[in-house]
């Protein structure tokens, strides 16, 4: 059997040196993170300002948002209004007129219907006209 022997004063040296590299590295550990938190006095002053500005810019951006939900509201009622107007200016007797005669009726009752005269009346059947000639 040649197997590895370790004795007792060998294991001592591995552990010892095995702790000493630990503790190294706890050193570093302590030494990095103490740098970190030993900021100047001007860095915690920006970023006490830099948080500041932050709490701000939250509010400004909350205070748009109740600006802009207002303004959908007034909106709406205006955009009815505006598609209601769109409507009523489209129902002249010429676009009564187009409505007939893509409805199929023809020149004569148009003519009676929206009060425009017979020629405008035959121009528009002839031009809006669904379907086949009647």
């Amino acid at each position: 059997m040649n197997g590895i022997v370790i004795t007792w004063p060998q294991l001592l040296y591995i552990s010892l040196v095995l702790i000493l590299f630990y503790a190294a590295e706890l050193l570093l550990f302590l030494r990095k993170s103490s740098q970190r938190k030993s900021r100047s006095p001007s860095e915690h002053r920006d970023l006490l300002e830099q948080q500041e500005q932050i709490i701000e810019l939250r509010r400004e951006v909350e205070t748009l948002k109740v600006r802009l939900a207002a303004l959908h509201a007034q909106q709406a009622p205006l955009a009815a209004l505006s598609l209601e107007m769109t409507q009523l200016e489209d129902d002249t007797p010429y676009s009564q007129a187009i409505r007939l005669a893509q409805q199929g009726a023809d020149a004569e009752k148009v003519s009676a219907t929206c009060g425009i005269s017979r020629g405008e009346a035959d121009l528009i059947v002839a031009l809006y006209r669904s379907g086949t000639p009647h």
